[in-house]
């Protein structure tokens, strides 16, 4: 009787096309996000307001706000179709067993709650739900990136979702590679006429020196295309019919093109370089003779040599120290002071580089040419004057002006900068106008390290934002300041570090990296289960796609490093509604793909 019962059939509630049906809309929604635009008008906060030094308090956005509620929706309406599959869906759909699943759904979960009580927490819990101005990446974000994680790791289950999935990137890469080329021949995206009335765009985009398309800047655009580039490359199947094998080449090209055409050396660096990572593996995979497999590995290690030469070939300076610095530091500090701190000592402004002192005392009450005592290293010196402009004969201040303005009781101090550091008179003490007009009796610095401080301007000013990052992390270790917060929290009149970078005063808002954005908005914690889930991921990944015992798969490998390229670019950028969710969906995707072969074995023993 047992056995009769084991073997009477369960009657299916639902076709089985509409078992692919929320896979296919998940992917199909993600890969559209970014090019949705329409406008919305949003008022901002008197906290936002003063932190970004606005003039107004409304704001008008086409992209990030209007592209996070349709994430958020996505994300609502994901969670919706779970349940509702759930309780109506006969047989239901199987929950794939496999402890790497629950550890990294175990770490996202402690993730999510470590964020919930981070938000919760903060000083600027309205601001850390749906995220502020020019960072509208708040905790719902959060919670719809995990929610696309997961349904992308439930639903692609079926391998006709994830030919759909695979047919969608080699689409997507086609579109974004024609928009690249078009918008380098001044042919905007947003500007398509369409587009314009589509998302009520009051005005044209200008064109930028590079790609952005409508991923807000080159960084972002950048991480997408690097992340999609071996994902699209590990499409390409020799066997497969002609046409759809020129497609996927033809994508994996313009992909490739819109790379290159974003000019982000990072990306385009771990793009190009897990790609070719991945081509090499696929060599040792495929049945080609020893002698080509070498001619191969060959080719790729001259052409590695031969774009890394011609790349340090091409950067500006006569020596190899000059060509480091060129490429790696920010603005060009030859002709400057190169200032490493400015302290301000009641009645005396001190500015100091590596080697030299230069002070500026006041010996009256009013601001007059009589009554300022000019000091370098300690001994006064005698300024040359010229309509209230005072340079100086020694060598060590041959970039240093200083202008008097005595009837605004103000000094202009020149370093060689664009912008000059004003001072003003109080009749008893100095006060610096720092960024935005913030009025400092004293220079905030981040670090008092000589050699940190050095190496600020490197990577554009990377290392500058991290030690900045880093500096208020001492209070999250187990909750973070909020998500979308870091504008409140970083130190904005580091006024010699903004000069070296820039020259002049620029207002950060974010840690220009993932992980130290995880760090700060959620809490140190919450860094650790997320290294913790990317790190079960990998090791998935290294025993599914290069495991002995399993069958090597060039496009669930292009997967793998697809979710690695993008790991590794988000070093030295943030995480935003522009490119994130795709990662997540990649994530999922990956995990599910790693498993399947797993799945199938399982599967064949229980019928063997």
């Amino acid at each position: 009787m047992t056995q009769k019962r084991n073997q009477d059939p369960v009657r299916m509630t639902v076709t089985p096309w509409k078992l692919s049906l929320p896979g296919k809309i998940l992917v199909l929604c993600i890969c559209i996000l970014p090019f949705l635009v329409h406008t919305i008008s949003v008022t901002l906060s008197e906290a936002e307001v003063q932190a970004y030094f606005l003039g107004e308090a409304v704001h008008t956005d086409f992209e990030q706000i209007f592209r996070e509620l349709v994430l958020l929706g996505v994300a609502v309406v994901s969670v919706l179709w779970f349940l509702y599959e759930r309780l109506t869906l006969r047989p239901r759909r199987t929950f794939p067993h496999s402890k790497a699943a629950l550890a990294i759904f175990a770490f996202l979960g402690l993730y999510l709650l470590l964020g919930l009580l981070s938000t919760l927490t903060s000083a600027y819990r309205a601001q850390a739900w749906f995220g502020i101005y020019m960072q509208y990446e708040g905790y719902v974000a959060l919670v719809s990136y995990v929610v696309v994680f997961g349904a992308a790791w439930y639903w692609l289950d079926r391998d006709e979702t994830v030919q759909f999935a695979r047919k969608c990137f080699t689409i997507l890469g086609i579109v974004i590679g024609l928009l690249a080329l078009a918008e380098h021949f001044d042919l905007h995206y947003y500007n398509n006429p369409l587009v314009q009335i589509l998302g009520g765009l009051e005005s044209e985009v200008g064109s930028n020196v590079a790609a952005v398309l409508t991923f807000g800047n080159p960084d972002y655009m950048g991480m997408y295309c690097a992340m999609l580039l071996p994902v699209v490359v590990g499409q390409i199947n020799l066997h497969s019919p002609i046409r759809q094998l020129l497609l996927s080449i033809t994508s994996a090209v313009l992909l490739a093109a819109a790379l290159l055409l974003t000019k982000v050396m990072s990306t385009i660096l771990f793009g190009f370089g897990m790609t070719g990572l991945l081509l090499l593996v696929w060599v040792f995979h495929s049945n080609w003779q020893r002698i080509a497999r070498i001619g191969v590995i060959c080719i790729t290690i001259l052409a590695v040599l031969a774009g890394g030469t011609g790349f340090w070939l091409t950067r500006s300076g006569s020596s190899a120290a000059e060509k480091w610095e060129n490429t790696f530091a920010g603005m060009e500090q030859a002709d400057t002071f190169r200032l490493l701190s400015m302290e301000i000592e009641g009645d005396t402004l001190v500015f100091r580089n590596v080697e030299t002192e230069f002070s500026i005392q006041m010996t009256g009450d009013a601001l007059s040419g009589a009554d300022i005592n000019f000091m370098c290293d300690g001994t006064s010196i005698t300024p040359i004057e010229m309509d209230g402009v005072y340079t100086f004969s020694e060598s060590s201040l041959s970039h240093c002006q200083v202008q008097l303005l005595p009837e605004e009781q103000q000094l202009q101090v020149q370093l060689g900068y664009p912008t000059a550091i004003q001072a003003n008179w109080t009749g008893d003490a100095w006060t610096v106008i720092g960024t935005g007009g913030t009025i400092l009796s004293d220079i905030p610095q981040v670090s008092h390290s000589k050699t940190l401080q050095q190496c600020y301007t490197y990577l554009n000013g990377r290392i500058f934002i991290w030690a900045n990052t880093i500096s208020v992390l001492k209070s999250c270790i187990l909750l973070g300041n909020g998500p979308a917060t870091s504008i409140f929290y970083l130190n904005q009149n580091d006024l010699p570090a903004l000069l070296n970078i820039f020259g002049r005063y620029v207002l950060y808002n974010k840690p220009h990296c993932w992980y130290l954005q995880i760090a700060q908005d959620t809490g140190v914690l919450s860094l650790v289960c997320i290294l913790g889930a990317l790190i079960v991921f990998f090791i998935c990944g290294i025993r599914s796609c290069f495991g002995k015992r399993c069958s090597f798969s060039f496009c669930r490998t292009g997967l793998f490093f697809g979710v690695i390229t993008y790991c590794l670019t988000a070093i030295f950028h943030d995480s935003l509604v522009y490119h994130a969710p795709m990662f997540w969906l990649l994530f999922g995707m990956g995990l599910r793909q790693m498993m399947w072969e797993d799945e199938l074995k399982e599967t064949s023993k229980m019928n063997g």
